[in-house]
């Protein structure tokens, strides 16, 4: 008995052996709600600022509005009544001849660098095609002539005072969606970093983009709804038309609300299914 003690006490002596970490064990999921909500405020900037780049602080965007409005039926009406008196009747200065001298006025309102010509092919055309219609010869003179003129109404058309008195504005906002875009562009590469780290790239996406998409549409319906509240303005005509062009791009946001919506449904069922 007492030698069964002694190897007892003399093997509880020797150092055990080190245990081997169990490989493979799979690591428990773990939900990252405050990521997904920051990947939804990132989505909701990321959408309103280009958003508003390529529609409302797009100068072709804007005159494709303008032409459309009231303001850019004056110039056309303006324009065709400049040809008829030559003789050319019929209205051959359409919406879509106009839109890109108005997009020049446009663009010397936003404070952007404009050409000092534009193509004038299109509306040549038009006014060569409508003057053999009624009988008239159209002249290169002729056509050139209300080119230059149409250039001439289009840039006076936005710099009436409180045209000019609003762009000041326009180019503050332009330039604060600019550099918010910047920001935003900025923390997106940090926060893709982030979630490369902690493996919560998808994860995250799908909420971040359904949450984001639903908030760009509440905020997209607020500010279709109070934009006319929110232009401080005294002039009636600058205010209708800012509201018509602002509530066309908000439109477009509103537009990719809904489809990141979708999106991040999509992308949270594919993640779950294959997490599964």
């Amino acid at each position: 008995m007492s030698e069964n003690t002694r190897m007892a006490r003399y093997h509880s002596a020797e150092p055990e052996a080190p245990q081997e970490p169990e490989q493979n064990i799979p690591q428990p999921y773990q939900r990252r709600p405050a990521l997904a909500r920051w990947v939804a405020v990132l989505v909701v900037l990321f959408t309103v600022t280009i958003g508003l780049k390529i529609t409302v602080f797009n100068a072709n965007y804007t005159a494709g509005v303008v032409s459309r409005s009231s303001v850019g039926q004056k110039v056309i009406n303006q324009l065709n009544n400049e040809l008829e008196s030559l003789g050319v009747s019929g209205s051959p200065v359409t919406s879509g001849i106009a839109q890109p001298y108005l997009a020049q006025g446009i663009a010397q309102l936003y404070g952007d660098t404009a050409t000092s010509t534009v193509d004038s092919t299109e509306l040549a055309t038009a006014i060569s095609t409508q003057a053999q219609t009624v009988g008239v010869t159209a002249t290169t003179a002729m056509t050139s002539a209300i080119a230059k003129e149409a250039q001439k109404v289009a840039k006076a058309t936005f710099a009436t005072p409180a045209m000019t008195q609003a762009a000041l504005k326009i180019q503050k906002a332009k330039t604060l969606d600019f550099w918010l875009l910047v920001a935003t562009g900025l923390l997106t590469i940090v926060t893709v970093f982030y979630a490369f780290s902690v493996r919560h790239v998808m994860a995250s996406l799908g909420p971040g983009l359904a949450l984001g998409g639903l908030l760009t549409g509440i905020l997209g319906v607020a500010g279709y709804f109070l934009l006319p509240t929110l232009i401080p303005t005294a002039s009636a005509t600058v205010t209708r038309l800012v509201t018509t062009v602002g509530r066309s791009g908000i439109e477009v946001v509103i537009f990719a609300g809904v489809v990141e919506i979708v999106l991040g449904l999509l992308v949270m069922l594919g993640h779950r299914t294959f997490r599964k």
